[in-house]
């Protein structure tokens, strides 16, 4: 159905035929309605995800209206949403024959290609679609990208969407994607550049401005993404999303006290919402308000016994003041419910580790590094553990088997000090210039690790010359 043919109903003409059908269903009589009616009845029962209806409501349709070339196409799109290629591909094939310069059919007909894998058959429906396009282009290229989405081929689908905005550049549908699919591949300021553009041309759309906000806080721009956020708010007062999503950006800003404010104006309107009650404490965690925190992760996990966070929030509390065989407790229910998460299971290890637990110690890193091999920490973490323990020699092991996976030069600085501690200089003196090399600057996590290392006049030596011969300051 053409823009011009959606004009001609209103939505209470379309929702009141639709109503009609309906009740025509239960009661097994038939009414008529014209061509333009049953087109509408149909997208609106596919929008609602009635196949069954649909189909019955364009097969009434071509009874009454058999040379109808637009009921045939929306029969042959019902068909593709029900896995029916092959019957759809003969009402296609006829449409076509009909009006070969009809854009719609080969869209169609190029979306059932996408379906059936037949990417060149695909790809030539389209272009028949665009050549045939008129001054409706833009919309069919719009359409084309839509296809692509719904096959996962985003690139090919940003493509199209580019198109379609070359030749309108005001074209809605194609700058609400292009934000979309920019900010889903990480491209925040195209993504923030398509959003505004959208806005420019309907700024009271409230949905785009929320995720104007979303893109904004992706982007790290907290102050831009509230506004934002705000707006949405300000056009839809019910909205309580926005609420909540403030709240987030004022977190992520590390503005706590404003972020539990909001996130309280959030529960107002949805109470019973765990995710909240565990922000808030995460919130009042970070301003050291320990009690006020574990009273809110507690009740997050009253809420939802399978929020994770919250048990591990709890476990962080009791792991500060001192209460380690507590800590691991809790933090075990989160590692039950989410055993792939790497952070639990180093903070697991980190606790048994200060409770003088080796092995449980060992084990959890083992887990995270299984989880995570390229996250420094987890190594880093393990060769302090060892090391605790009077374990030189693990140590070593584990931070030369770490620096084999991913390479990071902390490691690597880490290593000349386990070497220098174990008194094999020669080889400390080699990896130092390897990691001198691979970024001078951090030569100070040396000194954090081993402050010994500054007595150690050949080192300090090979240090000094090696910045005057680079220029590192």
């Amino acid at each position: 159905m053409s823009e011009e043919e959606r004009d001609y109903f209103n939505e209470e003409e379309i929702g009141e035929a639709l109503t009609q059908f309906k009740d025509s269903l239960a009661t097994g009589r038939n009414q008529y309605f014209d061509v333009l009616q049953f087109e509408s009845i149909v997208e609106q029962l596919l929008d609602e995800g009635d196949l069954h209806a649909s189909e019955i409501a364009v097969m009434q349709g071509l009874q009454i209206h058999p040379d109808s070339v637009s009921l045939k196409l929306k029969y042959g799109q019902v068909l593709l949403s029900k896995g029916r290629y092959e019957k759809a591909m003969k009402y296609l094939d006829l449409a076509e024959s009909v009006e070969e310069n009809n854009p719609d059919v080969h869209l169609i007909k190029g979306s059932a290609w996408l379906i059936l894998g037949e990417d060149r058959a695909a790809e030539k429906s389209f272009t028949k679609a665009v050549k045939t396009a008129g001054s409706e282009e833009d919309d069919i290229l719009y359409h084309i990208g839509a296809a692509y989405v719904q096959a996962g081929e985003i690139k090919k689908a940003v493509d199209y969407f580019e198109k379609a905005l070359r030749i309108n550049p005001t074209n809605e549908t194609a700058l609400y994607e292009l934000g979309f699919f920019s900010d889903m591949r990480g491209n925040y300021t195209k993504s923030i550049e398509h959003y505004n553009r959208f806005l420019d041309i309907d700024p009271f759309n409230y949905s785009t401005w929320f995720n104007l906000g979303i893109t904004y806080n992706k982007a790290e721009n907290y102050s831009k993404a509230i506004e934002a956020y705000e707006y949405a708010l300000t056009l839809n007062e019910d909205f309580s999303q926005a609420l909540f999503n403030i709240g987030n950006a004022n977190a992520n800003a590390g503005e706590y006290a404003l972020a539990i404010k909001k996130y309280i104006e959030f529960l107002e309107a949805e109470p019973d919402n765990d995710d909240a009650h565990g922000y808030i404490g995460e919130c009042y965690l970070n301003l050291e308000e320990y009690q006020k925190s574990e009273w809110y992760y507690r009740e997050a996990i009253r809420l939802n016994k399978e929020n994770d966070s919250a048990w591990f929030g709890v476990g962080l509390i009791m792991w500060i003041e001192k209460r380690f065989a507590e800590s691991a407790t809790f933090i075990k229910k989160a590692v039950k419910i989410d055993d792939l998460n790497s952070e639990y299971w180093l903070t697991l290890a980190k606790v048994y580790n200060d409770d003088n637990r080796l092995k449980e110690a060992e084990k959890a890193l083992k887990k995270a590094g299984k989880l995570e091999p390229e996250n420094s920490e987890i190594w880093l973490t393990a060769a302090e553990v060892y090391l605790k323990f009077g374990e030189l020699e693990n140590a070593l092991a584990i931070t030369l088997a770490a620096i084999k996976k991913n390479g990071d030069v902390q490691l690597k600085y880490r290593l000349v000090g386990l070497l220098l501690q174990s008194k094999r200089e020669e080889e400390a003196y080699k990896w130092l210039q390897d990691s001198l090399k691979q970024d001078p600057k951090l030569v100070s996590f040396l000194f954090d690790v081993y402050p010994k290392a500054r007595n150690n006049k050949r080192l300090t030596k090979m240090i000094e010359t090696f910045n005057k011969e680079t220029g590192t300051r």
